[in-house]
């Protein structure tokens, strides 16, 4: 005989999952109780976080890693709301999670159970109605193998995202037969749609002709990137990302103009723009404030736009667009480089450009900090340095606030003359942006993949709220460098406040040792006050080593970072 905890545990482990983020509780005790079983016999394991929101980010990371679904549970009550800010942050973006919380049991409901979380106490369903995919309650075990096929589904849909099973005690403690458990039962996951024929060769035909070109790749543009960056190649056409797709370009490459967008670069707003792009060419975007600048009619929300997406909520923004295809972007890049290559016309010399090891797309004053070594430490010459001497395989996160701000205009992805691997290596929460996700999504990174280093960048301020997952890094042995940005304040919030002329409140934190806090977990640490110091380190070595590690960096708070989109889009409603 099987639990219902077993049952869930047995399909999980059929689509490859490893690892089940969560703190235990006395509602979602049966589901330990299975995890326990299944442990002992080499099966998916419990990863205990510090906190369920942190338990979320977990799963959001390892997901994104392994392109698989990421689990996380948490019992009734307090700890299925804890969930709520991770799982609306992996809904922001679009990240597949199976979420499972816990109920007190059937015939407690309405009495005032302890944690209480039903329809007649707090009612947890109603609160993830609107951030899940997917959403149902599991009243009778006989639902459960049902139900749960219908979530995977769902999860892994063209629009995926995270989906909430919501069992009672009695219900998860049921006990089914062996043979509730059918190998032959599985979810459906949607096979790449084709673009209709007659709308792919018109978006041909359109591009024929077009000498001025620019193409801007998104997030969901990681499995057609090499062929977009050939055809690129092959036109002489621009290159642009999003924020959230900056890894899947070289930074170096010569026809990379940086990132399009909240944080981006000049260049790349020059690229996108109508004098030197008659047709802007966008694979894979959400088109939302952050990968359209705010929404700037100049840049990709035009009559130029040609929309490429296999996720219909990206298209569904795409109103104005000359073309709006949609499917799987691979088969129009394929079409399109057959077409350039019936030309007969040689591929343009490329030479890689940042010979100084800073990008051309990097300008003025941003630029200038990137070779800044004395005084306290920049923002600027800090990503510059730590993604030069950080293995080109190495996964990069960066957090709510300065944190990514500085990444995604700093942080330099692949190396000169060098091919990128198939993966965008360059990972930010942004869609709803909850500070600490960083802190939680690199552990479940790095559980992912123990092959290479994680890097997580973060602020003080998110170091604070999230900070503790680090025991969790420690406790799995997590290879992991936590990159902590400190400055005493809400680095963001404080640059924000000034810039828009709002009154200075509510942003300075106490001067904190990181380090210390770090040491008596049992972590590794180094406090670092000049580029001096940090260049005296053997990162190599730490990064090689397993087990975590933290930096404590002592940064220039009065380095302002680029953040002129989004006191754009604020400054809008006065």
């Amino acid at each position: 005989m099987l639990e219902c905890g077993d049952l869930i545990l047995r399909y999980l482990e059929r689509m490859g999952v490893r690892y089940v983020f969560g703190v235990p509780g006395g509602s979602i005790e049966p589901l330990y109780n299975a995890l326990a079983r299944s442990e002992r016999r080499g099966g998916i394991r419990a990863v205990l976080a510090r906190h369920e929101t942190g338990a979320a980010f977990m799963a959001d990371g390892y997901a994104r890693e392994t392109g698989l679904i990421g689990v996380c549970c948490a019992t009734a009550g307090p700890g299925a709301t804890n969930l709520l800010t991770g799982v609306a942050n992996a809904y922001a973006d679009n990240v597949p999670m199976l979420v499972i919380t816990a109920q007190t049991s059937l015939n407690r409901f309405g009495q005032g159970a302890f944690q209480e979380s039903s329809c007649t106490g707090v009612n947890t369903m109603d609160m993830f109605a609107s951030c899940t995919r997917y959403n149902t309650f599991v009243s009778h075990p006989e639902q459960l193998e049902t139900k749960l096929l219908h979530a995977f589904s769902h999860a892994l849909g063209q629009q995926p995202g995270p989906v909430h099973l919501s069992i009672p005690l009695d219900v998860m403690r049921h006990e089914v037969e062996d043979s509730s458990y059918s190998p032959f039962r599985k979810p459906f996951v949607p096979n790449d749609v084709i673009p209709d024929p007659v709308t792919v060769q018109s978006v041909v035909d359109d591009l024929a002709d077009i000498k001025q070109a620019t193409i801007v790749l998104g997030e969901d543009a990681a499995d057609s990137a090499d062929q977009w960056v050939q055809l690129a190649e092959l036109r002489g056409w621009n290159l642009v990302t999003t924020p959230r797709a900056k890894g899947l370009v070289n930074s170096f490459h010569p026809q990379n103009r940086g990132v399009f967008g909240f944080a981006g670069h000049q260049s790349a707003t020059e690229a996108v723009g109508p004098q030197d792009a008659e047709r802007v060419i966008t694979v894979g975007a959400a088109l939302d404030e952050v990968s359209t600048a705010g929404w700037s009619p100049d840049g990709l929300l035009s009559e130029r736009l040609i929309h490429l997406s296999r996720n219909p909520g990206h298209l569904v923004r795409a109103i104005m667009a000359g073309h709006a295809v949609l499917g799987d972007p691979r088969s129009v890049a394929d079409q399109l480089l057959a077409a350039a290559r019936k030309t007969g016309l040689p591929a343009p010399a490329l030479k890689a450009h940042g010979s100084d090891g800073v990008p051309d797309f990097v300008g003025g004053n941003f630029r200038e900090g990137c070779f800044a070594t004395s005084g306290p430490i920049k923002p600027q010459a800090l990503m510059t340095y730590l993604s030069r001497v950080c293995p080109e395989q190495t996964r990069a996160l960066f957090d709510t606030g300065n944190s990514f701000l500085w990444g995604i205009h700093h942080w330099n992805v692949g190396r000169p003359e060098q091919p990128l691997c198939s993966k965008n290596l360059f990972n930010i929460g942004i869609g709803f942006a909850a500070m600490g996700w960083a802190i939680g999504a690199s552990v479940g990174m790095a559980l992912a993949d123990d092959s290479v280093p994680v890097v997580c960048v973060t602020g003080d301020g998110s170091y604070l709220m999230s900070g503790q997952e680090l025991a969790t890094a420690s406790q799995e042995n997590c290879n992991v460098l936590m990159v902590v940005l400190n400055d005493s304040s809400l680095g963001m919030i404080r640059h924000g406040q000034a810039l828009g002329g709002a009154e200075q409140i509510a942003n300075e934190l106490p001067s904190i040792n990181y380090a210390m806090m770090a040491e008596a977990l049992g972590v590794e640490t180094y406090r670092v006050s000049t580029l001096e110091e940090l260049h005296r380190l053997d990162l190599a070595s730490i990064l090689a080593r397993p087990g975590p590690c933290l930096l404590d960096i002592l940064v220039d708070g009065n380095e302002v970072p680029p953040m002129g989109v989004r006191m754009k889009v604020l400054n809008e409603t006065k």
